[in-house]
Order: C-alpha cells, then sequence, then structure tokens
C-alpha cells in the first residue's frame, strides 16, 4: 500500500482525471480555485505507478461569525479511483490532510457530504438551514447579473452576518465558471439585493442571496415572474427573516480538528455572547471533553448560549 503525501504541480493535471472519472463531470473547469496551481499543495493524494489514484481536496478558507473570523478547510472531490478501492485510501487520505489542515493553522474542517467514512473520521452534522417556499407575489425590477456585476455581488454579500470570506480573484474565477454546489446557475441582481438559483429535480432553489429579507423575496418572486413558476425555495440561514420556514438538513458535515486553533480563533465570539462567568464554565466544561464529545458539543446538543454553531451555507464556496 502506498502512503499519502501532498501533491505537487506535476499531479495536478493527474488530479483532474481522477476526480472528474469518478464524478462524471468537468471538474477542473467546475473548481478552478481548487484544481489550480497556487492550491495543489493543500491536496493529499496516494500515488500508484505515478499517477494519482486516490485524493482529498482542501482549499484553505476563513468564516465570519458576526465579525468574528474562523479558519477552515473545506473538504471536497473526495475520491478513488475504481480500480483501486478497498485499500483503505480514502481513510488514511483523510487522516493525513487533517495532519496537514492542522499544521497550517486551521480549527476546522467543513466536508461536502455525510459519507460513513466521514462520519467515521469523526464529522458530525452541523445545523441546518431554512427552507423558504417563496410564491408569486410583488416583485423587484431585475436583470441577470454578469462578471462586472461581480463587485456588487461582493457587497451585497458582505452584509451577511454569517458568511465565508472571498477574495475578489477567487470568486471571479468561481462565478465566471457558470456553477455553484456543482451544478449550472443563474444569478440575478435588483437594485438591493441578488440571488442564485439552481434547477433540481423538484424545484428551483435560491443557494445563495445576499441583501435584506424583504429585497430577496421580491428579488425571489421576480425569478419565479420570469420563468412562469409556481414557486421557488430559499436556502437561508436561520438570520434570515420569513413568516414560515421550513428546516433544511446542511448538506455536508463538520470537524473540529483543532480545541486551541478553535479558541484562540473563536474567543472573542464567545466572549461576546457570553457573560464571563458562562464563558469560564464552558472552557471548564470542554477541558474535560475529548475532540469527539467536544464535535457533539459545539454543532449538536449544546445548552451554552451560542451553541449549537450554524455554519453559512455553501452557495459559490461549494467544493
Amino acid at each position: 500500500m502506498s502512503n499519502p503525501a501532498r501533491a505537487e504541480i506535476e499531479d495536478l493535471q493527474g488530479m483532474v482525471d481522477l476526480a472528474s472519472l469518478v464524478f462524471k463531470s468537468e471538474m477542473g473547469k467546475i473548481f478552478p480555485v481548487l484544481f489550480s496551481q497556487e492550491n495543489v499543495e493543500n491536496m493529499t493524494i496516494v500515488k500508484e505507478k505515478g499517477r494519482p489514484v486516490s485524493m482529498i481536496g482542501l482549499l484553505p478558507r476563513e468564516i465570519s461569525f458576526f465579525g468574528h473570523r474562523m479558519k477552515v478547510g473545506l473538504i471536497g472531490s473526495v475520491c478513488t479511483h475504481p480500480d483501486y478501492r478497498g485499500k483503505n485510501y480514502g481513510a488514511v487520505t483523510l487522516a493525513k490532510a487533517e495532519e496537514h489542515a492542522i499544521d497550517i493553522g486551521l480549527s476546522l474542517l467543513i466536508i461536502s457530504g455525510g459519507r460513513g467514512l466521514y462520519q467515521r473520521f469523526g464529522a458530525v452534522r452541523p445545523p441546518g438551514t431554512k427552507r423558504i417556499l417563496v410564491k408569486p407575489g410583488r416583485t423587484a425590477s431585475m436583470r441577470e447579473a454578469k462578471i462586472s456585476d461581480i463587485g456588487k455581488i461582493l457587497d451585497l454579500y458582505r452584509m451577511k452576518p454569517l458568511r465565508y470570506i472571498r477574495n475578489f480573484t477567487d470568486f471571479e474565477k468561481t462565478f465566471s465558471t457558470g456553477y455553484a454546489e456543482a451544478r449550472k446557475t443563474k444569478t440575478y441582481l435588483s437594485e438591493k439585493a441578488y440571488i442564485t438559483v439552481v434547477e433540481r429535480e423538484d424545484n428551483h432553489y435560491v443557494i445563495e442571496y445576499g441583501g435584506g429579507s424583504k429585497d430577496v423575496i421580491s428579488l425571489t418572486r421576480g425569478y419565479i415572474e420570469k420563468l412562469g413558476l409556481k414557486g421557488c425555495i430559499i436556502v437561508a440561514e436561520r438570520h434570515f427573516k420569513a413568516e414560515e420556514s421550513l428546516p433544511f438538513e446542511f448538506p455536508g458535515t463538520a470537524k473540529i480538528i483543532s480545541k486551541r486553533s478553535f479558541f484562540d480563533q473563536m474567543e472573542g465570539y464567545f466572549t461576546e455572547i457570553m457573560p464571563s462567568e458562562d464563558y469560564d464554565r464552558f472552557i471548564e466544561t470542554v477541558e474535560r471533553l475529548s475532540l469527539a464529545e467536544f464535535n457533539q458539543e459545539v454543532f449538536c446538543c449544546s445548552k451554552f448560549k451560542g451553541l449549537p454553531l450554524s455554519l453559512p451555507n455553501y452557495g459559490f464556496d461549494y467544493i
């Protein structure tokens, strides 16, 4: 069995070929930032006969929680060539990727999927989002967004209290693909909002938005009117204001990989929302927990204020 290692520039095309074969998509085209020379050193692979046969895609990012930044790693394009399955490459490669993530100061891994491999790795399902069904009604004037609108889109996106921190150039590359969450998408703008929509088998979904809740709903109604639909679903974070909503499962799993990094990066968030005595009690509690128990505390079943911790919906940041 070959050992996992960090990828090098000469492995890049082999990784694109492997992922494209397994996922039956043009993965280099859909995910140009993940599969780039600038990011190749964050990828972990197993090679056989000089080519990658198993891989873990990792893209370092930051999330803003009400202005407090946490360093995270987005995990995706996890795959093994069909001829090399059953060798435990997925598990050992994921463990090696975690080591690298800790070394570069990441505190959390967010994985696009809920496979048994990720559960055995210790990843848990974070709190979900809202599912808001929008029906025809009063609309806002709208137009389809273009590359030249990226500045405005990012201005609106920055208004969100819970979001990924985006690099303009990287976002331009991602937006230019015409894909989000591995599906073809379109983005529409009004004066005060934008929405990014994908069509799935059962409905049309707004998977990303920016602007005030009322403006986003009005723009979504404009989309409904434009396409002659009966309705459209907004996948919204918990802070989105709507009269009615249903739970919507987070489409991935997450794992805190370093308690120390997590508290170094998020102490300000917790001390801002917890009285000092509660924060001290929180620290005392989690110090006694294993990493697996700590993940349950943060994402699943805590009684402390500000927990469980929600994550932003993927949108264009999906890998």
